[in-house]
């Protein structure tokens, strides 16, 4: 029993070095060309497409997404876009820098 236990782990184990060998485990140095278009910078970026928003408080806890989600100022947005509109409306703040107790503009999609 254990010659089998033995024998069934010295397969695993060429197995694994064989997988890491061919296919790779670890991130390749070159990323594969994507089709994701690559981000513009806020201070190239054109205002916002509307100029609706509604001025927020942040609370503990609260992230653009969160708030965006409960409030359903977004009307199914992509993120994306609410982040780039988020950051045009509130002079290129980025919304993982916001604080609490601080009022931002939250832009809102009819």
């Amino acid at each position: 029993m254990k010659r089998l236990l033995v024998f069934i782990s010295f397969c695993f184990t060429l197995f694994i070095i064989y997988f890491d060998l061919t296919t790779g485990t670890l991130p390749t140095p070159h990323s594969p060309a994507s089709t994701v278009q690559p981000a513009i910078p806020a201070s190239q970026q054109q205002p916002a497409p509307t100029a609706v928003f509604k001025e927020i408080t942040m609370k503990p806890g609260d992230t653009l997404l969160s708030i965006v989600e409960t409030q359903k100022y977004g009307n199914n947005k992509p993120i994306e876009t609410i982040i780039s509109d988020f950051q045009s409306l509130n002079e290129g703040i980025k919304p993982e820098n916001m604080q609490i107790g601080k009022t931002y503009k939250i832009p809102v999609y009819k």
